[in-house]
């Protein structure tokens, strides 16, 4: 990978790491559950509230993960390799999956592996 293209991976990767952190913060800033005193779909919607926020906080917490090993992928030279294969994973991928480990192919095949598994 070309001086050139490392550096455009890594500031694409550090803007979406830094989106993903922006969003963190906002999720920690959901209001807790309501007391016991309020009505209960009042209670019943603020204990949703808090579960969807969880669930939103996993998943992004998650996306930060794959972004940091990304950007170490970057700084090892392993960026936009495919982790199967070894092929280039196509630059079209990695614009709209920048933390993609496998190129088109290997992910659909790994894909089909899970759905088969769950079976």
């Amino acid at each position: 990978m070309s001086l050139e293209r490392t550096d455009g991976a890594r500031r694409l990767l550090k803007r979406e790491l830094d989106a993903v952190a922006t969003r963190l913060r906002a999720e920690a800033e959901v209001p807790k559950a309501a007391s016991l005193a309020g009505d209960s779909l009042n209670i019943a919607q603020s204990v949703q509230n808090q579960e969807l926020a969880g669930l939103n906080a996993q998943r992004l917490s998650e996306r930060a993960r794959r972004l940091r090993i990304a950007l170490s992928r970057v700084s090892d030279g392993e960026y936009g390799i495919c982790v199967e294969c070894g092929d280039s994973i196509p630059s079209k991928r990695l614009v709209a999956v920048p933390d993609a480990t496998t190129c088109l192919g290997c992910q659909q095949r790994l894909e089909r592996t899970r759905l088969a598994d769950c079976r």
